[in-house]
């Protein structure tokens, strides 16, 4: 008990905890013992950093993180730097934005700096190097060890906001959840510094939503989210600081397993692991300096180029910020008591029990989506609800007792959008209100609705409006794993925010696929990698050609199947690559949507391969993990012939809403 005496976050009061080593209830709601808190560390006691050799540092790594670091600590976001998009050590100008401005004018003082900077690279690269004025000398100056990439310079102008303030201010909201982060790393076995990442991600703001669909402080998107969390329209645990770490435990741990280096993982974190996997194949070279250099793959761009540099400069700036800033006030560590209900409450019910305001309860539980607090769903079972930590436990438990609650959530109806129907029209038939719908289905407009989609309905079960749902609950679930469900939003997890101007976000069309490494794009010769539960005829159907055709090309026989892992070639004669690509994608990102909408991935666990054993009942019978998802955590190993002493990752999955807490031990 020492350790936790001095800890102060994450904690339970010392009275609840006294003599209790395991989780005990209180009419309705059970609180953890000691042990089974997750451990932290006061900020007075910092984690030891990892060996320099995890995170190295070569020479074009090191330019860019002095370039990622002037960014971070010496302009802020009213003004920007005109640069290189290769040579980071290039930047012609540090230029001012005007106060107050549109985005749209912005954009043009920007767009004017670049046409000045174009012509003056221009004149260069013809050859003129007399009557220069000092603008055109200086530039020159830029490039006198590097003269003939003026030409290709160009093209390669590029504008970067400053972010110093946000830095800043993210710098002071990590103290809330700075030491919890770091030991979630440091009991993992992973390197602490991959705690400053959420300073390149969001600025350590657990709202954060980036303008492709990534939330919270990991800003995670809902398809790679979903394999660690719960995200629905109930609860989103994107938005919940310590249940986003876990998973951001989970995510950096697999990526790592998946790349076999902490540069590339990181990478990934950004580009996916199926692109940084390919990337160090294509070089054959895990050496990340090699890969920002040289490798050119489509969409490693300059925000993939630049993820790593941009996190190391986060790491230097976070282990000393006043160096950089002077004196910084960073936020007190979090400090709350964590219940787990084990049963259903009202909201309000549950803030009236406690004794807790219900904005410092909604301050506290970020987690809990719209149609909670507005009171259309119930506080579900299970769900770890955060309070101050001053509560008394005994008048809690007696105020709970009595308190208003359900051994079931309120169920969901729903309604099939006809043609012509706006949301105002389906809210007023049902007599719930626009917001309502608009929370419940997590719509980015009211306005924007097409015939076809499935909305929920916030309206209380064996009402008489519910018996007007145009569909049955099993109707809407099945439907609900389709792609015309209002909630899904299948989008690129590119974090720009901190990196790029906002109006040059790259957007790449892997990413909503960023946890899978499994390569789904046509190699150069027009072949692609059989993957799991792919058939010839889903081949056939996204090339838009018979199945006959592909049998022929590649000499199969009729009724032979195709076999996972080896190579395939296709026809592109009606459709081209991007086309096929994407439809592949598709299928794949539904696919795991629909898996990971009643499941989730708490850890993994290794098993050794034995005589008798087989892919079919290691993967149905004893784990109960699909094929699609066992190779992914194997890619290397070919699952057709895998032999005794063989051994196989295998992914722990659970059913339903995830534990309160997860154990990020069990992920390496």
């Amino acid at each position: 008990m020492a350790r936790w005496a001095k800890c102060v976050l994450f904690t339970v009061a010392a009275a609840m905890l006294a003599g209790t080593a395991h989780a005990t209830t209180f009419w309705g709601v059970s609180t953890r013992g000691p042990d089974e808190l997750p451990p932290c560390v006061p900020a007075s006691e910092p984690v030891q950093r990892s060996n320099e050799s995890l995170l190295p540092r070569p020479e074009v790594v090191t330019t860019a993180v002095k370039f990622w670091t002037q960014v971070y600590t010496e302009v802020d976001t009213s003004a920007g730097l005109i640069h290189d998009a290769r040579h980071l050590d290039v930047v012609y100008e540090v230029i001012e934005l005007p106060d107050n401005a549109s985005r749209r004018t912005r954009s043009r003082v920007v767009k004017a700096a670049k046409k000045r900077y174009r012509a003056i690279l221009n004149t260069l690269a013809s050859g003129r190097r007399s009557g220069l004025d000092s603008d055109a000398q200086r530039v020159l100056a830029l490039w006198q060890h590097k003269p003939d990439e003026l030409a290709d310079a160009v093209g390669r102008l590029r504008f970067q906001l400053g972010q110093s303030d946000r830095f800043r201010e993210g710098l002071m909201r990590s103290g809330a959840w700075g030491s919890y982060i770091r030991q979630r790393f440091a009991d993992a076995g992973l390197p602490v510094e991959l705690a400053a990442l959420p300073h390149v991600e969001s600025s350590f703001n657990p709202g954060a939503r980036s303008n492709v669909g990534a939330t919270g402080m990991w800003q995670f998107t809902r398809s790679t989210g979903r394999r660690y969390m719960r995200i629905d329209h109930v609860v989103d645990e994107r938005l919940d600081p310590f249940l986003a770490t876990d998973a951001a435990v989970q995510l950096l741990s697999h990526d790592y397993q998946m790349t076999g280096a902490w540069p590339l993982a990181i990478t990934a974190y950004n580009h996916g692991a199926a692109g940084m996997r390919r990337a160090s194949n294509v070089l054959k070279t895990k050496d990340i300096g090699v890969i920002i250099e040289q490798y050119r793959g489509r969409t490693f761009g300059f925000a993939s180029r630049n993820f790593y540099p941009a996190f190391l400069a986060a790491v230097d700036i976070d282990a000393d910020p006043e160096h950089y800033f002077g004196p910084l006030q960073r936020h007190p560590a979090a400090d709350h008591t964590v219940l787990e209900t084990d049963t259903y409450y009202p909201v309000r019910s549950l803030s009236g029990a406690l004794g807790v305001e219900f904005s410092t309860l909604r301050s506290y539980n970020p987690a809990l989506r719209e149609p909670v607090w507005l009171g259309d769903k119930y506080v579900p079972k299970g769900f770890p609800i955060r309070t101050p930590r001053s509560l008394e436990t005994t008048k809690r438990s007696a105020n709970l007792a009595a308190a208003e609650h359900y051994d079931t959530q309120r169920p969901d109806e729903f309604h099939r959008v006809q043609r012509g129907e706006a949301l105002s029209i389906i809210a007023s038939q049902y007599g719930v209100s626009v917001r309502q719908l608009v929370a419940m289905n997590d719509l980015r407009s009211p306005d924007r609705i097409r015939a076809g989609t499935v909305l929920r309905l916030p309206i209380p079960a064996g009402s008489a409006r519910a018996q007007q749902a145009v569909l049955t609950r099993e109707i809407a679930d099945a439907a609900l794993l389709s792609a015309s469900v209002a909630t899904p939003e299948p989008v690129s997890p590119v974090r720009e925010a901190n990196i790029e101007e906002p109006a040059t976000a790259l957007i790449l069309p892997e990413m909503d696929l960023s946890a899978d490494p499994s390569d789904y794009t046509v190699a150069a010769d027009g072949t692609i990698e059989i993957q799991p539960v792919e058939t010839l005829g889903h081949y056939a159907e996204w090339l838009d050609i018979r199945a006959a055709q592909l049998r022929q090309r590649n000499g199969m026989r009729y009724g032979k199947p195709v076999v996972v892992g080896r190579r395939l070639e296709l026809d592109f004669s009606k459709v081209d690559v991007a086309v096929f690509e994407s439809r592949r994608r598709a299928f794949h990102r539904e696919l795991q949507e629909a898996f990971f909408a009643r499941r989730h991935i708490t850890g993994t666990t290794r098993h050794v391969v034995e005589t008798g054993d087989s892919l079919w009942e290691l993967s149905e019978v004893r784990y109960n993990v699909p094929v699609w998802l066992l190779r992914q955590y194997n890619p290397d190993l070919d699952l057709r012939r895998i032999r005794p002493g063989h051994t196989l990752v295998v992914p722990l999955i659970a059913s339903g809403t995830r534990p309160m807490e997860s154990n990020p031990g069990q992920t390496m």
